[in-house]
């Protein structure tokens, strides 16, 4: 038992020793002060900073590139379109292109009186001013004078077409603040979609699920710091939807305004059936090899394949793109319109149609135009309204506008029918005219006509608005006679006589500065 208590006591002994030893740091040999940096413990070595990631954005210059645009804006009045109404404060975004430019939508700006911007990164407000707008795709170009402004500002770079499902990010400042806001989303649809600026011109859209609200517009949507898209429009009680105007329809008016002006786009003018049914595509006499195509059902009038086309056409390619038998055309893994192919061209420059006509396959070259007509099918905005004031009668066009001031739906309904089917057959008529009102007064008491359409001026049909005034002021009678359209509406006899001695009582009592305004021929 002893020699064991011995051995036990041993072991801990030597079990103490070890433990201390393990807790210990190990002494350095001797060393001289000139030593002491070698026999100090390595340092670790700095961890190396984190790679940039090239598809988050530059925030800070893109604080300085994407501004707030402040508009103050005064709208067209087409019920008394002698006076305007109040104007209207709002705010949009835009951002840097360079070249002192700043790109925006036209909505953004139209109608402006006053134009301001303010950098995100300053206090200051600029005043700014319109270079170039293009209503039909909703874009515009704003400048600064204020060198000051532009200290730092770095431009924004036009990117391709983002891909499906790829992120996006959507920067501006949309309501609810005042600081740039930042947005993310995905890509989730592209397509040729209708522009709600003017309401009946179609570009490429991309559609996400990145916020965009009132204030965004005009404000661009990034992919890898560069922008592939402007943000314009959204869709009412829709959650998770707005829209961008797509990288091709920006580079299309940048091209467009190279030499300071803006065309616009071209129009081909067809009206058009797709070809998916089969006992269709027979009787036309499409050989089986061809599965697609379109077929013309009317070349348009005013319009660039007038006299190129024929009824019963049909378009096979477009610039040698074969076109589907639903009217598309593939742009890489995407199916989109035709009218894309004609879309990425500028006015005056040529399109060749690959055609089935009478059993054989041509070539046809066509010279790409504007629309020509006067009558447009879309709201116009920065122009004042055309309109007379004869005594007591108000004369106007028919435009969109127009309808726009809570006009009839008949009316409505009768300007698309003669847009679609007279204007469009070529014939003399360019504009609509209509007697919109008669003002209160003794002279015209017992007298009652509301949006009733001008059919002649003593016998003579007015092909729009100026020519209709032009038939008034030459006349050398006392009494013209003006028809309407329609059975049920009597002719309105203007007694000029009286006209003339009770139109400056008139124009007093409705505060009416001046009797008219007609577009000068050299702006039509």
């Amino acid at each position: 038992m002893p020699s064991r208590t011995k051995n036990l006591r041993l072991l801990g002994a030597l079990a103490v020793l070890l433990a201390c030893a393990l807790l210990v740091p190990a002494v350095p040999a001797l060393a001289g002060p000139d030593d002491e940096a070698k026999a100090a413990p390595p340092k670790a070595a700095p961890k190396p900073a984190p790679a940039a990631d090239p598809s988050q954005p530059d925030l800070k210059k893109l604080r300085a590139s994407v501004v707030k645009v402040f508009t103050v804006s005064q709208s067209e009045n087409y019920r008394k379109p002698w006076q305007r109404p109040r104007p209207q404060s709002s705010s949009g975004s835009a951002f840097y292109i360079g070249d002192r430019r700043l790109m925006t939508n036209a909505h953004v700006i139209s109608d402006a009186k006053n134009l301001q911007v303010k950098r995100a990164d300053r206090v200051k407000r600029y005043e700014a001013r319109l270079l170039y707008a293009g209503h039909d795709c909703d874009l515009a170009v704003i400048t600064v004078d204020d060198d000051e402004f532009w200290e730092g500002m770095v431009p924004l770079e036009i990117a391709e077409r983002p891909a499906m499902r790829s992120k996006v990010m959507t920067i501006g400042y949309p309501t609810g603040g005042n600081k740039l806001s930042v947005t993310e989303g995905v890509v989730s649809r592209i397509e040729v979609h209708t522009y709600v600026h003017t309401g009946a011109d179609d570009h490429l859209t991309i559609q996400t699920d990145a916020a965009i609200n009132p204030g965004n517009s005009g404000g661009p949507v990034i992919q890898n710091g560069k922008v592939c898209g402007v943000a314009f429009q959204g869709r009412m009680f829709a959650q998770n939807l707005g829209y961008m105007i797509a990288p091709s329809v920006i580079q299309h008016f940048l091209t467009d305004i190279k030499d300071d002006v803006y065309h616009g786009y071209p129009e081909l003018g067809i009206y058009m059936a797709n070809l998916r049914n089969p006992t269709l595509r027979k009787f036309l006499g499409v050989p089986e090899d061809q599965d697609g195509g379109m077929l013309v059902l009317k070349p348009v009038p005013y319009a660039s394949v007038a006299g190129t086309l024929k009824k019963n056409d049909v378009i096979l390619k477009i610039d040698g793109v074969k076109i589907e038998s639903d009217g598309t055309v593939k742009v890489g893994d995407e199916f989109l319109d035709f009218a894309f192919v004609v879309e990425g061209k500028q006015i005056g420059e040529k399109v060749t149609l690959t055609v089935l006509r009478d059993g054989k396959i041509i070539d046809l070259e066509v010279s790409l135009k504007e629309w020509a007509a006067r009558m447009k099918p879309g709201r116009v905005y920065d122009e004042r309204p055309e309109y007379m004031v004869l005594g007591g009668y108000l004369f106007v066009p028919l435009t969109e506008n127009y309808l726009g001031w809570g006009r009839s739906n008949d009316l409505s309904y009768y300007m698309q029918q003669y847009y679609r089917t007279v204007v469009q057959e070529g014939t003399s008529r360019e504009q609509l005219v209509l007697l919109s009102r008669v003002l209160a007064h003794p002279s015209t008491r017992y007298i009652r006509y509301g949006d009733a359409i001008v059919d002649k001026v003593d016998g003579v049909q007015p092909k729009d608005f100026a020519h209709f005034v032009q038939l008034i002021d030459s006349s050398k009678k006392d009494l013209i006679k003006v028809e309407f359209e329609g059975v049920n509406t009597a002719p309105l006899i203007l007694d000029m006589k009286k006209l003339r001695a009770v139109h400056p009582d008139i124009l007093k009592k409705y505060e009416i500065a001046e009797d008219r305004h007609v577009q000068p021929k050299e702006d039509k």
